[in-house]
């Protein structure tokens, strides 16, 4: 027993004794009492336990049954783990064991996977044998054994590098399937080739079907390279020849149907030909038309060749020769050009499909295939143009050509970019030539052979979009005009004369051109000018007195100079009557003197409103004026009429349509 155990017994001893000494207890006789009651107890518990023997003996075997089960039972767990650490070592076994097993389970896979495949590989089929030597090359079968041929070849030969000797077997079976496919494809794409030799042969059928089996050259190239360099150099020379044949019978029947009396370098803008008697001049209204005129000056429908008839389907000379139809320069221009762009772009896209050759390569093939075709065309364009004179034509072929060319780059056929800007370089110089040609025959018009008016085949000279020439053309045509003018002798009739012409030239430009461009400003400024003096002609004959002292009044005023105001006031008195008197009378006639003063009545009507609401204007200036000093105190100025009442009269003349 330790100290902390006995202590709290002895506490509570203390604790008896107390309780003793408090109930004045002796504690001899207490003492006696208590070793009275434990003896007592002793022998009640004697006696219990002789009474409880039996049990007492019986629950002792039982411990020891309990005992001994207990140690079997704790010899048999004893066996049970160990029997389980062994099995702990078995399971790591197996898991190794496994690990390995599933190892050597993947490389034997991996290798019966690589085995199947490379027996796979090597094997010939049947099937490749028969239709290699039977099918005909043309058969969908045959196409499809020679890939699986090529493969077969490729793989043996790159086996044959690592030396396996199972190559060995298989090689000469594969070299003399390669050499029955490649003497098979060769005569078959011979045969293609020369077929088109054949006349009225469609050659793109040709090529289509050659497209078709492009694999048979791939073949080629890859295990003959001479026959196929063979078959390229046969294809070439034979569409080189057929190309230059179609060209030139194409070229000589297309040229047939152009007319024969074409412009020359007499028919210029400003020429006076009424001399000649198989001749017309712009400017005689009478003269008979002999030649193919309609649009030598005019634009007319020739633009459907920039749009709907770009690529339109070429036209069957034959029947044309046979009905005797002609045709203007740009029309025969656009069936040769579009015939060249249409079979060049093909050719050339079937080129580096078939060929499977790079862009340096397919640009060496196309000129080799095209060269004379080539040379055939530039002569027949040096001949075209050389001595073309209508401008409208050389722009709409220069158009032409800016339009094919970027339909080549679309078609992503560069290859044709250096023909076009060759072409160009051609007709371009004489363009510009006979361009300036019409801007001297205008500088230069002799004013005697003058005409009532100015003809409208000269005002619709076509919106060319060539900015420098067009404007130096512009510039001619309208000191032409001017120079024209001075023909009338009364300044209304020659204002007449300017604002009709410049009118025509406006909606010409308007027509083909957007409302913004310089050439259309440039006019529109011009003419608002000429209309403003004509309107200040027409005003000055019935208002003059009130507009001179308006803009006299307006100058003073702004050089604040009073005392010549005032010399200005005894004026007031008389414009005011001389107004109120007239004033109705004179916009009637102003108004029907400049309604009869044009043919077009849109345009007179406009010009009509722009007449009246200017004398609107300076009325309501004159009104403004005389209200101020010095001419406030002027006693009339109660007299004058209402602007109102003036501009309710000037709204009568405006009319609708």
């Amino acid at each position: 027993m330790n100290l902390e155990t006995i202590e709290p017994a002895i506490d509570c001893d203390e604790e008896t004794v107390k309780e003793i000494l408090n109930s004045n207890i002796d504690l001899r006789e207490y003492s006696a009492n208590v070793e009275k009651s434990l003896s007592e107890l002793e022998n009640n518990t004697i006696a219990g336990y002789i009474k409880e023997a039996d049990n007492i003996s019986e629950l002792h075997l039982q411990i020891t049954d309990s005992d001994k089960i207990l140690e079997r039972l704790e010899g048999m767990l004893c066996a049970f783990q160990a029997d389980l650490s062994n099995i702990c070592q078995e399971i790591l076994s197996l898991q190794e064991l496994s690990a390995s097993l599933n190892i050597r389970l993947k490389n034997k896979q991996a290798i019966r996977n690589q085995m199947s495949e490379f027996i796979d590989d090597i094997i010939i089929p049947e099937s490749v044998i028969k239709h290699i030597v039977d099918t005909p090359v043309c058969e969908k079968e045959f196409l499809e054994q020679l890939i699986i041929l090529d493969h077969k070849i490729a793989f043996v030969k790159e086996q044959s590098f690592r030396e396996a000797k199972a190559c060995v077997d298989v090689m000469e079976i594969l070299n003399n399937l390669k050499s029955k496919a490649i003497i098979k494809i060769r005569e078959y794409i011979l045969k293609k080739i020369s077929s088109c030799k054949k006349p009225m042969t469609n050659y793109h059928i040709v090529q289509n079907a050659l497209l078709k089996n492009k694999f048979f050259f791939k073949f080629l190239a890859t295990h003959e390279r001479d026959i196929a360099r063979e078959i390229q150099n046969e294809y070439i020379d034979t569409m080189s020849k057929i190309y230059f044949s179609y060209f030139k019978e194409f070229i000589h029947k297309s040229t047939k149907m152009m007319y024969e009396d074409l412009p020359d370098k007499d028919d210029l803008m400003g020429n006076d030909d009424s001399h000649k008697a198989n001749k017309i001049s712009i400017f005689n209204l009478k003269s008979n038309v002999v030649k193919h005129r309609p649009n030598i000056f005019s634009l007319g429908d020739r633009e459907s060749l920039l749009t709907i008839e770009l690529e339109s389907p070429l036209i069957v000379v034959h029947a044309a020769t046979k009905n005797d139809m002609k045709y203007p320069l740009e029309n025969v221009f656009r069936e040769i050009q579009y015939a060249f762009f249409d079979h060049a772009c093909r050719e050339y896209l079937f080129m580096n499909e078939f060929f499977m050759v790079n862009s340096k390569t397919s640009h060496d093939l196309f000129y080799t295939i095209f060269g004379k075709t080539l040379d055939l065309l530039y002569k027949n364009i040096d001949s075209l143009f050389s001595q073309s004179y209508d401008a409208i034509a050389l722009f709409v072929c220069l158009h032409i050509i800016y339009r094919y060319r970027i339909l080549s780059l679309k078609r992503n056929v560069i290859v044709l970019s250096h023909y076009w800007e060759r072409v160009v370089k051609t007709i371009w110089p004489q363009f510009e030539q006979v361009f300036l040609m019409h801007i001297e025959s205008i500088k230069f018009y002799d004013l005697l052979n003058f005409p009532l008016l100015l003809s409208q085949s000269m005002i619709r000279f076509p919106d060319v979009r060539v900015t420098n020439l067009l404007s130096i053309l512009q510039n001619e045509v309208m000191n032409l005009i001017l120079r024209m003018s001075t023909k009338f002798c009364k300044p209304k009739e020659q204002y007449v004369f300017i604002i009709n012409n410049y009118d025509t030239i406006l909606g010409v430009l308007l027509e083909r051109k957007k409302d913004g461009s310089n050439e259309a400003e440039t006019m529109r400024e011009q003419l608002n000018k000429k209309i403003m003096d004509f309107i200040e002609e027409m005003l000055y004959p019935h208002f003059g007195a009130m507009i001179s002292f308006v803009k006299e009044s307006e100058v003073l005023t702004e050089k604040n100079d009073t005392e010549s105001l005032k010399r200005l006031e005894p004026r007031v008195g008389d414009l005011i009557q001389n107004f109120n008197n007239n004033w109705r009378r004179s916009l009637e006639q102003v108004s029907k003197d400049i309604m009869a003063s044009f043919t077009n009545f849109r345009n007179g009507n406009n010009i009509q409103q722009i007449a009246l609401t200017q004398l609107v204007q300076y009325y309501h200036k004159f009104q403004k004026i005389v209200s101020q000093p010095p001419f406030s105190n002027n006693p009339l100025r109660s007299e004058l009429i209402n602007i109102h009442q003036l501009m309710v009269e000037v709204k009568k003349y405006k009319t609708n349509f």
